[in-house]
């Protein structure tokens, strides 16, 4: 392990997230199945939210409904 200046703290890998909950007021740690089972989410779909976090910095956007492979309802009839 690696230290970060001289500290005894060890480095972290870059894809290393930890999990917060404001609970009456205060933020606290919390394990990783509790934060899934709060936000009642899948670990799949936190996967592919970190994935899409880890180059932009920013949440992936909502894509559903906006697919072009259809036509719309006022050019059918």
């Amino acid at each position: 392990m690696t230290t970060q200046q001289g500290s005894n703290v060890a480095a972290l890998p870059e894809n290393f997230y930890r999990y917060y909950l404001t609970i009456y007021g205060e933020i606290q740690l919390i394990y990783f199945k509790a934060y899934l089972s709060t936000f009642g989410i899948t670990k799949s779909r936190l996967e592919r939210i970190q994935k899409n976090l880890t180059p932009t910095g920013m949440a992936p956007l909502d894509r559903r409904g906006k697919r072009q492979n259809r036509p719309k309802a006022s050019e059918r009839y």
